[in-house]
C-alpha cells in the first residue's frame, strides 16, 4: 500500500511530467513551424527581388533574402496565443501587442528604411506598453544592493528600464552581422533561462521560452553558413526585445525562486554578454576618433574577426562557447566558491578587456603584414615595369 506521502510525490511527478512535455511539444512545434514557413518566405522575398545586396559595411557576398524574422513571429506568436496558458503573467497581452508593433517596424525598415528617429520612437512607444502595463521593470540593484538600499521609487524605475531594454534591442541589432550569430545568442539565453524557469515552476514564462527556442532552431537551420536567408530588422528586434524582457523577468522572480541564481546581475550580465560588450566597444572606439558614437563602421569584433581570415562558422562558434565558457564559471565561482558579485563583475571586465587588447593586436599585426605583402607588391610590380620597358 502507498502512504500519503508516497502518492503525492507520483502525482507531482505525473504533473511534472505533463508540464516537460508539453514544453517539449511547444519546442517540436515551433520548430517545424519555422521551417515549413521559411522557404516561402525565400520564395517570395525572391520574387519580390527584395535582396540585402553586398557591398558597403556587409561582409556577405551574394544577395541574399532578408526578414527571415517573418517566421520566428508567427511562429511564436501563434504558439503563445493559442497553446499557453499566460495566465499567470500579468498584462501578457500587452507584451504580445508590443512585439507585434515592434515586429511591423522591422518589417517596415526591411522594405523601405525608415529615419532612424521614428524607429526609435516606435521602439520606446512598445517598450513603455510593456514596462506601464505588464509590471516588468528594474524594482532594485538586487543582487548588488550590498547597502539594503530596498526598491526604487517608481520615477526612477520605469525610465531606467525603458533606457535598458531600448539600449539592448539596439545591441542585439547591431550584432546581426555574420551567418548564425544573432540567433546562436539568442538561442543559448532562451535555453538557459527556459530551463531555469521550468526548474523553479514558472511553467508560463519556460513556455515562451521554450517556443522562442524552437523558433530559432529552426531559423538558424537557414542561417547558419552559408546563410539562405538572414533575419533582419523583422527578427532582430522582435528577438532582442523578447530577450531583454525575459532577463528583467528572471531578475524579478529570482528573488523568490525555490533555486535561485547567486549574483544575479553578473549572471543576466552574461546571458547577454556579447552584445553588451561589443556595442560598449564600439562606441568608445568611435568616440576616440573623435566620431559620433552612432557612426557605422567595421569595427565590430565578429567583422574584426572576419577581416582577420576567419569564417562565419568559426566566429560564430567560438563567439558562443566563449559565452558558455563564462556562464559555467561564474556558475561555478558562485555556487562553490562563494565568490562576492563585485569581484564577479571586475573579473567580467578583465576578460572583456583582454579579449579588447588581444584582438587589437591582432589587427595591428595584420594590418602590418598587409602593408608589407603590398609594399612587395609593388616593389614586383615596379620591377616588371622596368623590365617591360627594357626589353622594348
Amino acid at each position: 500500500m502507498y502512504s500519503l506521502n508516497q502518492f503525492i510525490f507520483v502525482q507531482k511527478l505525473f504533473i511534472l511530467s505533463d508540464h516537460y512535455l508539453s514544453l517539449l511539444l511547444l519546442l517540436i512545434a515551433s520548430f517545424f513551424g519555422v521551417i515549413f514557413v521559411i522557404p516561402e518566405i525565400i520564395r517570395v522575398v525572391l520574387g519580390k527581388k527584395i535582396f540585402d545586396s553586398p557591398g558597403g559595411r556587409k561582409i556577405h557576398v551574394n544577395q541574399t533574402p532578408s526578414m527571415g524574422g517573418i517566421g520566428v513571429f508567427f511562429s511564436f506568436i501563434l504558439l503563445a496565443l493559442f497553446c499557453v496558458d499566460t495566465s499567470e503573467i500579468e498584462g501578457v497581452n500587452y507584451f504580445y501587442v508590443s512585439i507585434t508593433l515592434l515586429f511591423f517596424t522591422g518589417l517596415r525598415d526591411d522594405l523601405l528604411p525608415i529615419d532612424s528617429l521614428k524607429k526609435l520612437v516606435l521602439q520606446i512607444a512598445a517598450v513603455l506598453l510593456v514596462v506601464s502595463l505588464c509590471d516588468i521593470k528594474i524594482e532594485s540593484m538586487y543582487s548588488l544592493d550590498f547597502f539594503a538600499l530596498g526598491k526604487f521609487s517608481e520615477w526612477f524605475s520605469y525610465p531606467l528600464t525603458v533606457f535598458v531594454i531600448v539600449i539592448l534591442i539596439n545591441a542585439f541589432n547591431l550584432i546581426d552581422g555574420i551567418d548564425g550569430l544573432a540567433g546562436s545568442i539568442a538561442t543559448l539565453l532562451s535555453l538557459v533561462l527556459g530551463i531555469w524557469f521550468s526548474i523553479n515552476g514558472f511553467w508560463s514564462y519556460a513556455s515562451l521560452c521554450f517556443i522562442m527556442l524552437g523558433a530559432l532552431l529552426g531559423f538558424l537551420y537557414y542561417n547558419w553558413s552559408p546563410a539562405k536567408i538572414f533575419m533582419g530588422d523583422t527578427g532582430s528586434l522582435i528577438i532582442g526585445f523578447f530577450c531583454t524582457v525575459m532577463l528583467i523577468v528572471f531578475l524579478q522572480l529570482n528573488a523568490e525562486a525555490q533555486y535561485q541564481i547567486n549574483n544575479s546581475i553578473s549572471f543576466t550580465t552574461l546571458l547577454f554578454i556579447y552584445p553588451i560588450f561589443d556595442t560598449i566597444r564600439v562606441i568608445i572606439l568611435r568616440m576616440r576618433r573623435k566620431k559620433s558614437p552612432f557612426s557605422p563602421d567595421k569595427r565590430h569584433i565578429h567583422l574584426s574577426l572576419k577581416r582577420l581570415g576567419l569564417s562565419h562558422r568559426q566566429i560564430t562558434q567560438s563567439i558562443v562557447l566563449t559565452s558558455l565558457f563564462l556562464l559555467i564559471g561564474h556558475y561555478m565561482l558562485s555556487t562553490i566558491f562563494k565568490v562576492n558579485e563585485i569581484i564577479l563583475i571586475i573579473l567580467i571586465v578583465l576578460v572583456c578587456l583582454l579579449i579588447h587588447f588581444g584582438l587589437m593586436q591582432r589587427i595591428l599585426k595584420y594590418k602590418k603584414d598587409k602593408k608589407q605583402i603590398d609594399i612587395s607588391k609593388l616593389s614586383i610590380s615596379k620591377v616588371q615595369v622596368v623590365l617591360k620597358k627594357r626589353d622594348n
